[in-house]
């Protein structure tokens, strides 16, 4: 839980200043200043798209603010930073929308709460 692993690396890296685990320098920087091209629900899951090269899948509960924000909403929006910590995710947009990822351990669905596809690249999995 609250880690990060890829298909090469199975193992959660350690960032040991800060004494949990978590990811030295994010996978997700990847998506700063990128717009959501595709957002949709599929079955329990979100599944957000930047274009044909850059995917993620959320597995774990969102909370998106303001609140009459639906998922389907998203399309369009940049994505301006993305803060991670051992609580959750957030993913702030330039129009002040922010969609927040639950990590806390009781908000496990699945194994993995996201994970982040990347053409030509491993998976990235927090788990």
């Amino acid at each position: 839980e609250g880690g990060v692993r890829s298909e090469e690396h199975p193992e959660p890296r350690q960032n040991c200043a800060s004494g949990f685990k978590a990811v030295t320098g994010s996978s997700l920087d990847v998506i700063q200043g990128l717009t959501v091209t595709e957002a949709e629900i599929v079955h329990d899951y979100v599944q957000l798209a930047f274009g044909s090269e850059i995917g993620i899948s959320i597995y774990n509960p969102i909370t998106i603010t303001p609140q009459s924000t639906a998922v389907e909403m998203l399309v369009g929006k940049t994505i301006i930073s993305v803060a991670e910590d051992r609580k959750g995710i957030d993913f702030n947009f330039d129009d002040e929308t922010r969609l927040k990822i639950d990590l806390r351990p009781d908000a496990y669905k699945s194994p993995e709460a996201l994970e982040l596809n990347r053409k030509g690249l491993p998976t990235a999995i927090w788990n």
